[in-house]
Protein backbone atom coordinates (compact mmCIF):
# COMPACT_ATOMS: atom_id res chain seq x y z
CA UNK A 1 0.00 0.00 0.00
CA UNK A 2 1.71 3.33 -1.29
CA UNK A 3 1.11 5.84 1.51
CA UNK A 4 -0.74 9.53 0.18
CA UNK A 5 0.91 12.29 -1.14
CA UNK A 6 0.34 14.36 2.34
CA UNK A 7 2.05 11.98 3.93
CA UNK A 8 4.95 11.31 1.65
CA UNK A 9 5.71 14.81 2.09
CA UNK A 10 5.04 15.35 5.99
CA UNK A 11 7.71 12.36 5.93
CA UNK A 12 9.92 14.20 3.36
CA UNK A 13 9.80 17.29 5.79
CA UNK A 14 10.26 15.53 8.88
CA UNK A 15 13.67 13.58 7.49
CA UNK A 16 14.95 17.00 6.84
CA UNK A 17 14.53 18.23 10.33
CA UNK A 18 16.41 15.08 11.68
CA UNK A 19 19.13 15.64 9.40
CA UNK A 20 19.77 19.22 10.15
CA UNK A 21 22.66 19.84 12.69
CA UNK A 22 22.47 22.43 14.94
CA UNK A 23 25.45 23.31 16.69
CA UNK A 24 25.38 21.73 20.58
CA UNK A 25 21.43 20.16 19.39
CA UNK A 26 20.43 17.21 21.68
CA UNK A 27 18.32 14.48 20.44
CA UNK A 28 15.55 15.74 22.44
CA UNK A 29 15.69 18.89 21.38
CA UNK A 30 15.33 17.53 17.34
CA UNK A 31 12.70 15.23 18.72
CA UNK A 32 10.74 18.66 20.18
CA UNK A 33 11.40 20.37 16.15
CA UNK A 34 9.63 17.48 14.57
CA UNK A 35 6.41 17.05 17.30
CA UNK A 36 6.29 21.53 16.51
CA UNK A 37 6.69 21.17 12.94
CA UNK A 38 4.27 18.34 13.25
CA UNK A 39 1.45 19.59 15.33
CA UNK A 40 1.64 23.07 12.88
CA UNK A 41 1.09 20.86 9.75
CA UNK A 42 -1.74 19.17 11.48
CA UNK A 43 -3.69 22.28 12.51
CA UNK A 44 -3.23 24.91 10.16
CA UNK A 45 -6.25 23.61 8.75
CA UNK A 46 -8.06 24.11 11.91
CA UNK A 47 -10.23 27.39 11.67
CA UNK A 48 -8.53 28.33 14.93
CA UNK A 49 -4.87 30.06 13.31
CA UNK A 50 -1.67 28.09 14.91
CA UNK A 51 0.49 30.85 16.95
CA UNK A 52 2.73 30.44 19.21
CA UNK A 53 0.63 31.07 22.55
CA UNK A 54 -1.65 28.11 21.21
CA UNK A 55 0.97 25.60 20.69
CA UNK A 56 2.20 26.49 24.28
CA UNK A 57 -1.48 25.79 25.72
CA UNK A 58 -1.45 22.40 24.36
CA UNK A 59 2.05 21.23 24.93
CA UNK A 60 2.57 22.60 28.24
CA UNK A 61 6.02 24.52 26.93
CA UNK A 62 6.77 28.01 27.88
CA UNK A 63 6.54 30.67 25.12
CA UNK A 64 10.26 31.08 25.34
CA UNK A 65 10.57 26.88 24.89
CA UNK A 66 8.03 27.34 21.91
CA UNK A 67 9.89 30.54 20.54
CA UNK A 68 13.42 28.64 20.06
CA UNK A 69 12.04 25.94 18.42
CA UNK A 70 10.51 27.96 16.48
CA UNK A 71 13.48 30.14 15.62
CA UNK A 72 15.19 26.92 14.58
CA UNK A 73 12.01 25.57 11.97
CA UNK A 74 12.08 28.93 10.12
CA UNK A 75 16.02 29.09 9.65
CA UNK A 76 15.63 25.83 7.67
CA UNK A 77 12.53 27.53 5.53
CA UNK A 78 10.56 24.61 7.11
CA UNK A 79 7.98 27.01 8.87
CA UNK A 80 6.93 30.75 8.25
CA UNK A 81 4.89 33.60 10.30
CA UNK A 82 2.12 34.97 8.90
CA UNK A 83 1.24 38.95 10.19
CA UNK A 84 -2.61 38.17 11.44
CA UNK A 85 -5.19 40.53 13.98
CA UNK A 86 -4.99 38.68 17.35
CA UNK A 87 -8.50 37.39 18.55
CA UNK A 88 -9.54 40.84 20.44
CA UNK A 89 -9.25 42.23 17.15
CA UNK A 90 -6.61 45.37 18.18
CA UNK A 91 -3.54 44.00 17.92
CA UNK A 92 -1.15 41.59 15.81
CA UNK A 93 -0.51 37.83 16.53
CA UNK A 94 1.99 35.80 14.08
CA UNK A 95 -0.06 32.62 12.59
CA UNK A 96 2.46 29.70 12.14
CA UNK A 97 2.26 27.50 8.67
CA UNK A 98 4.41 24.96 7.08
CA UNK A 99 6.67 26.85 4.03
CA UNK A 100 5.27 25.85 1.12
CA UNK A 101 8.81 26.49 -1.34
CA UNK A 102 9.56 24.94 -4.30
CA UNK A 103 12.08 22.45 -3.68
CA UNK A 104 9.47 20.75 -1.49
CA UNK A 105 6.73 20.77 -4.22
CA UNK A 106 9.16 19.37 -7.03
CA UNK A 107 10.47 16.39 -4.40
CA UNK A 108 6.54 15.60 -3.59
CA UNK A 109 6.09 15.83 -7.45
CA UNK A 110 8.83 13.26 -7.81
CA UNK A 111 7.83 10.84 -5.14
CA UNK A 112 4.16 10.52 -6.65
CA UNK A 113 5.83 10.24 -10.04
CA UNK A 114 7.68 7.05 -8.85
CA UNK A 115 5.02 5.97 -6.78
CA UNK A 116 2.61 5.70 -9.51
CA UNK A 117 5.32 3.66 -11.81
CA UNK A 118 5.83 1.46 -8.84
CA UNK A 119 1.70 0.63 -8.56
CA UNK A 120 1.59 -0.43 -12.66
CA UNK A 121 4.08 -3.32 -12.53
Amino acid sequence: MQPDSSLRRLRMLLERILEEVFPDETGAARLQQVGLFTLIYLLQSDKEPVTASRLSAMTGQSDTQIGNQLKKLMAIELVERRKILNKQGRGYAWQLLVKDSAKARRLVKAIDKVGSKKKRT
